[in-house]
């Protein structure tokens, strides 16, 4: 751990109003620069974060560089720097740290949902046994060790059934499963998906009943207990049996949104949880038998789901997590009326890239802007042999509704030429 530049931060930070918050973790430009240039606006941020600042520095106040995943240490630095500096709150976005990020909160006395709670998200073996006992629109989910018991379980449920990772993120290592001489592969690829820069949180994996029906999320603030919808995104899952997330587009207008079932399903899981402050992204099936719950991540949604949203509705979620973090109340009034979409883009097979370019002719009517995730030497691996790091680039949309959004992403797509070494 280093401790960078904090007295001669606080010798001339007095006159600045804005809070100081202790930002944990930033992840990369591509998937969260958009937050970091709205949360700086109205707050200043120290990163605490092993990875030494990069293309965050200019939103910056500060550093210090440690890893949250060692709890103990990061929990002894925050003490240390708030000992010299007025934080203000906790902000963590990370999946793999949303839990020591609460952990960090309450040893500071600052304003967070419980770290138990958090962690009830965080697990989702937690996640479904607090909601049975709840009685909170249970998912028929099994723990299981090995392949052997994922097929015991398989067949109690009755397939086809989804096999997913206990503690992971962005539908990494989930699986469809419909028949049983699927299980013993597919058991090996969820109970070997990880996180690269996480050591395994959680070991087993869920067999769970298979939710039919379109998938949404609910992105929501929570504030005393109540949760309170700023937007709902729908889904696109292109690359089956995989469940990778390839777009995603938000109404400002979304009937969902006055849905009196869909928003007590939502309340019942984060009641159940015990998640009462903070922002959290709802992953709910609508199905035939009405809205069934996936999983309550109790952060900001990832995948530029937030990013999306702020484009439809005006509502900027990370400024809210800011303001949940030194507990004010966030204004959920929407400022724009539109619909807002985002698409990833893929190679048609795994490859190392040779070249990646957009058409010069320039971007299409209705394209907001387009972020090329790949560059040259960059292996790109389709799932299941990777997840999300296979794509080419991001497309946003901006239109009246859902199809000319659509119409401007396949415009766009038509527009993206990549060159590339096939990878066996």
């Amino acid at each position: 751990m280093r401790r960078r530049d904090a007295d001669e931060y606080g010798a001339f930070a007095s006159a600045d109003p804005r809070p100081l918050l202790l930002l944990v973790n930033s992840l990369c430009a591509d998937y969260r620069e958009w937050a970091l240039r709205g949360l700086h606006r109205e707050f200043r941020l120290w990163l605490l974060d092993a990875r030494e600042a990069s293309w965050d520095r200019p939103y910056l106040v500060g550093q210090t560089c440690v890893d949250a995943l060692d709890t103990d240490e990061a929990i002894a630095a925050a003490k240390e720097l708030a000992s010299r500096l007025p934080i203000a709150g906790v902000l963590c976005y990370d999946e793999m740290r949303i839990w020591a990020a609460a952990r960090i909160a309450a040893a500071l006395g600052l304003p967070t949902s419980t770290p138990d709670a958090v962690l009830a998200c965080r697990d989702k073996r937690l996640t479904r046994e607090r909601m049975a006992a709840a009685g909170a629109g249970a998912v028929r989910s099994v723990a299981v060790a090995d392949a052997a018991g994922a097929g015991r379980a398989a067949a109690q449920i009755g397939y086809p059934v989804v096999l997913k990772p206990r503690a992971l993120a962005g539908s990494e290592g989930v699986t469809r499963i419909d028949r049983p001489e699927q299980l013993e592969a597919e058991f090996a690829f969820a109970d070997g998906a990880h996180v690269t820069d996480a050591p395994r949180f959680a070991e087993g994996v869920l067999v769970e009943e298979y939710l039919d029906g379109p998938e949404i999320t609910v992105d929501s603030v929570v504030w005393r207990g109540e949760v309170r919808p700023a937007f709902i995104s729908h889904k696109e899952q292109r690359l089956a049996p995989t469940f990778e997330e390839t777009g995603h587009v938000v109404t400002a207008d979304d009937p969902l949104l006055r849905d009196e079932r869909l928003r007590a399903v939502v309340q019942s899981a984060h009641t159940a949880l015990g998640f009462t402050h903070g922002v959290t992204h709802t992953e709910v099936r609508l199905t035939a038998k009405g809205p069934r719950i996936i999983e309550v991540n109790g952060r900001l949604g990832g995948d530029m789901i937030t990013y999306v949203g702020l484009l439809a509705t005006g509502i900027d979620l990370a400024v809210a997590a800011g303001r949940l973090a030194v507990d004010e109340l966030p204004d959920l009034t929407p400022r724009r009326r539109s619909t807002a979409a985002v698409r990833f883009y893929y190679p048609p097979h795994d490859l190392v890239v040779e070249e990646l370019r957009l058409d010069p002719a320039g971007l299409p009517a209705g394209i907001w802007e387009c972020t090329i995730l790949a560059g040259p030497g960059q292996r790109l691996l389709l799932p299941p042999r990777s997840f999300v790091d296979g794509r080419l680039a991001a497309g946003f949309a901006v239109g009246a509704d859902e199809a000319a959004c659509q119409h401007a992403l396949d415009e766009l797509g038509t527009l993206l030429r990549v060159r590339g070494r096939p990878i066996d």
